[in-house]
C-alpha cells in the first residue's frame, strides 16, 4: 500500500511561515475574533530550534504538522472510531463521529490534532486531497518560496530528524528528512 508523506529539507527553510499561511487560508481554520473562546486552530506550524554559540550560532526551522503517521497515535486514542487511514495511508477524521474528547489531540507526539473551540471538535491537516484530487500541490507545498516542503504520493521514510523531534518509532511520521 502507497503511503503518502512529505519529504523536508531543513536546510532550505527560511521559516518565512508561508506554509502555515498557505494553509490557513486554503482551510479557513477557526481563528478567534476577540472574545471568543479557545485558541486559533493550525494544521501547519514552523518551530524555530536555536543552538550553538559565537561564533557559530545555528537556527533551525522545522515545519510541522500532521505526519500520516504509518501507527497513528491519534487513530489508536480514539474512542468514536472517528480517525481513519485512507489507501494512501492519509490520516483522516470524521467530523460527524467526533465527539470532541480530545484524546487524539493528547496522544500525538507532534501536535498535529487542533480543538476547534467554535464546533467543539479536533481538526488536522488532511493532506489538501481536495487540491491533489484536481491535480494540485497541497497548498503548504506550493507556497514555499524555498522549496523545502515537498508532496510524496509513496514517500521513503528517512534521514536524521532534527534534534527536539519526537522519536521516530513511537508512530513511524511519514516524513523524510534530506
Amino acid at each position: 500500500m502507497p503511503q503518502r508523506g512529505w519529504e523536508y529539507d531543513l536546510t532550505k527553510c527560511i521559516g518565512c511561515h508561508a506554509c502555515v499561511i498557505a494553509c490557513k487560508m486554503e482551510n479557513n481554520t477557526y481563528l478567534p475574533s476577540p472574545g471568543e473562546p479557545g485558541e486559533a486552530v493550525n494544521y501547519r506550524m514552523v518551530v524555530l530550534r536555536e543552538s550553538g554559540f559565537f561564533p557559530k550560532p545555528s537556527r533551525t526551522f522545522i515545519s510541522m504538522s500532521c505526519f500520516h503517521c504509518k501507527d497513528p497515535a491519534c487513530l489508536k486514542s480514539c474512542p468514536e472510531n472517528a480517525i481513519t487511514k485512507d489507501s494512501d495511508g492519509v490520516v483522516l477524521i470524521d467530523e460527524k463521529k467526533c465527539t470532541g474528547c480530545r484524546r487524539c489531540e493528547w496522544a500525538c507526539p507532534y501536535g498535529a490534532p487542533q480543538f476547534n473551540a467554535k464546533s467543539g471538535k479536533v481538526e488536522k491537516c488532511h493532506f489538501c486531497m481536495h487540491r491533489i484530487n484536481a491535480g494540485m500541490e497541497p497548498a503548504c507545498v506550493q507556497a514555499c518560496p524555498g522549496r523545502a516542503l515537498k508532496h510524496v504520493p509513496d514517500v521513503t521514510v528517512g534521514g536524521t530528524a532534527p534534534d527536539g523531534f519526537a522519536p521516530v518509532n513511537l508512530t513511524n511520521p511519514s516524513i523524510k528528512f534530506t
